[in-house]
């Protein structure tokens, strides 16, 4: 079922392009940025996955959905540094459940390809029941903090189209969940799985750009371990076991 949704994702990416352009956008006058962009050149103000990113002195936002075992709301932003290197900072939120972090990555061209490596910071916080809905007996909030290193490919696959392959592992130096009066943490660091995302990116007329993709994931049963309900107290109980899902996600670069 994975393998198919992301063989379709393939199958929507518009067919490959014969010609790509080879100058920087911002190195040429109005008239030829243009006519090199019909052509199917790298965006003058660049993307937002893409490993080239938006370009030294450059940058991207945008918003958009993640439905990830339930639908979050995001927000990103990245701007290029040089040299093949970018900041980034990225939010998902469905108010019970929020995650802020930051991140940076670099990148290189080989061949037809982009390829490059990141790695990021994430703190998130959650909260369920009476921590949120007073009238309600169940209280439990959770806090931690996330790394995620990763390696992402791009590839330009129509003139107006760009097609990145990432993935991040997941690692947790720490996180506690409290359950009423009781704080339950692993003692040790905890590796939670990983995630691979295909996405396409499509440039439109007014150089905004429309992203969609879809995701798979293998991570703990509980993770983060807010949403553990099986533990007894102790954090030998908190569940190592590795469940499979999907996730799709869209949204606006602006």
């Amino acid at each position: 079922m994975a393998t198919a949704a992301l063989a379709a994702l393939l199958a929507l990416a518009p067919a490959p392009a014969s010609a790509q352009g080879t100058a920087p956008a911002a190195a040429r006058p109005e008239g030829v940025v243009a006519e090199a962009r019909a052509e199917g050149a790298y965006p003058e103000r660049g993307l937002l996955f893409h490993p080239s990113g938006p370009g030294e002195g450059r940058d991207r936002w945008a918003i958009g959905g993640l439905w990830q075992i339930s639908p979050m709301f995001t927000a990103s932003y990245r701007r290029g540094l040089g040299s093949g290197f970018s900041v980034d900072a990225r939010l998902q939120t469905i108010v019970l459940y929020n995650q802020l972090g930051a991140g940076a990555q670099w990148a290189a061209n080989v061949g037809p390809f982009s390829l490059g490596l990141m790695f990021h910071v994430d703190g998130f916080f959650g909260a369920l029941g009476k921590a949120l809905v007073a009238t309600t007996a169940f209280d439990t909030t959770g806090w931690g903090i996330l790394t995620k290193p990763g390696a992402f490919a791009g590839l330009q696959v129509a003139s107006d189209s760009w097609l990145t392959l990432q993935y991040e592992a997941y690692f947790s130096p720490y996180q506690a969940t409290k359950l009423g009066d009781l704080v339950i943490s692993p003692e040790t660091r905890l590796y939670e799985g990983f995630g691979v995302s295909l996405i396409v990116e499509l440039v439109t007329g007014k150089q905004g750009v429309i992203y969609y993709g879809a995701s798979l994931y293998n991570t703990r049963a509980n993770y983060p371990i807010i949403f553990n309900v099986e533990t007894s107290g102790s954090s030998d109980a908190i569940s190592t076991r590795k469940i499979w899902y999907l996730g799709l996600l869209a949204g606006y670069e602006f």
